[in-house]
């Protein structure tokens, strides 16, 4: 196979005119949203549930969140495993990403984490690339198997089936994700072999999108040994399920916090399921990865958000003034921390370590 690097093409006018012109409909069809949103809920409804939240549950919501932050730059810092940076220094990176994901559409503010590694802390973009990749595989494993365990729990509370037979699918979910992330590195060696056998049958080896495919297969593949190899799997792990859950745990406080006040129905933790929570979070969470996310999410987060509590019970009303209160919330504290990780790292007496980059394995 051809080992060397495509030609990097320029950027046509066609090109630049296409993205223009998808940014300029995600920003047309966001702003679409928004206005059907309004049209069914007042703004004078969303300023009595935002400000009328019940404050002990926001701020716990709050602490919750930011040791769930935590644990990300735990998860990171030991990903990259250098002296170069501290739990400190990856917090504050963690902040700064989790801002950029908020407002930019698509998940592409992940790209913020390895931008801030390469010019501020001079990290190869290997490392940057690899380590993002790696903590995206665990947490699609952990999420997907939290919302299978929240779907089985919704669904088994409407039939009355035991609680010990939840806690034995939970418990055989969790264990299959961790059997396919202990085994994904060779189940991508499977598919490389496989997709060796396709690039040299149909000779499309100059094709740039498949060799950069098979390149970050052949790295996520590379990078998973290598944790294996450093034993710091389980930590891995461990702290991305500590990440999942406490992220949850903070969305669910926060929607307890909004709903608690009567004028929004007075719910209290007894008659707030919190599978039925992670169910319509998750769902918002996972629009922020469609193309259709526009400026920092407004109408699709909060339609992704209300359409599962509508099914599962909730009236239109209260599904939709509490996705928006939510969101503006969410969005709130995470830019606002991001804006102030920012300013601290950018400023001239913030010193980064200085030892050699050369042991980084990741």
């Amino acid at each position: 196979m051809n080992t060397e690097k495509p030609v990097k093409k320029k950027i046509g006018k066609k090109a630049i005119l296409f993205r223009a012109l998808i940014v300029v409909i995600v920003v047309v069809f966001g702003a679409l949203l928004v206005r059907k949103l309004l049209d069914q809920i007042s703004i004078f409804d969303i300023k009595e549930a935002f400000f009328g939240m019940y404050r002990p549950t926001l701020i716990g919501a709050f602490a919750v969140l930011l040791i769930g932050n935590f644990f990300r730059a735990y998860r990171k810092d030991i990903l990259v495993g250098s002296d170069h940076i501290g739990m400190g220094d990856m917090f504050l990176v963690s902040m700064i990403r989790n801002a950029f994901n908020m407002v930019l559409p698509a998940r592409t503010g992940e790209l913020s984490y390895i931008y801030v590694l390469t010019n501020r802390f001079k990290f190869p973009l290997e490392v940057g690339v690899s380590t993002l990749m790696v903590a995206l595989i665990f947490d699609l494993a952990i999420v997907f198997s939290l919302i299978v365990i929240a779907i089985i729990i919704v669904g088994i509370n409407a039939y009355s089936i035991s609680s010990v037979s939840v806690i034995l699918i939970a418990a055989a979910l969790l264990i299959f994700s961790l059997l396919i992330l202990f085994y994904i590195a060779n189940i991508i060696d499977f598919v490389l072999i496989a997709y060796r056998k396709l690039l040299n049958r149909y000779n499309v080896r100059d094709n740039r999108l498949i060799y950069r495919i098979y390149k970050k297969l052949l790295d996520i593949s590379k990078n998973l040994k290598i944790i294996r190899e450093r034993k710091i799997y389980w930590k891995v792990y461990l702290s991305s399920i500590a990440i999942r859950v406490l992220k949850f745990t903070g969305y669910y406080l926060i929607i307890h916090a909004i709903l608690s006040p009567i004028a929004m129905g007075g719910y209290k933790f007894s008659n707030l399921n919190f599978w039925e929570i992670l169910l319509a979070t998750a769902a918002a969470e996972i629009s922020a990865v469609l193309p259709t996310h526009a400026l920092a999410g407004f109408g699709t987060y909060e339609y992704a958000f209300a359409i599962p509590l509508m099914i599962l019970g909730f009236s239109e009303n209260t599904a939709l003034i509490t996705g928006f209160t939510y969101h503006l919330v969410v969005l709130l504290y995470t830019v606002i921390l991001g804006i102030i990780s920012i300013i601290i790292i950018s400023m001239p007496f913030y010193r980064i370590k200085k030892n050699k980059l050369e042991e980084n394995k990741l």
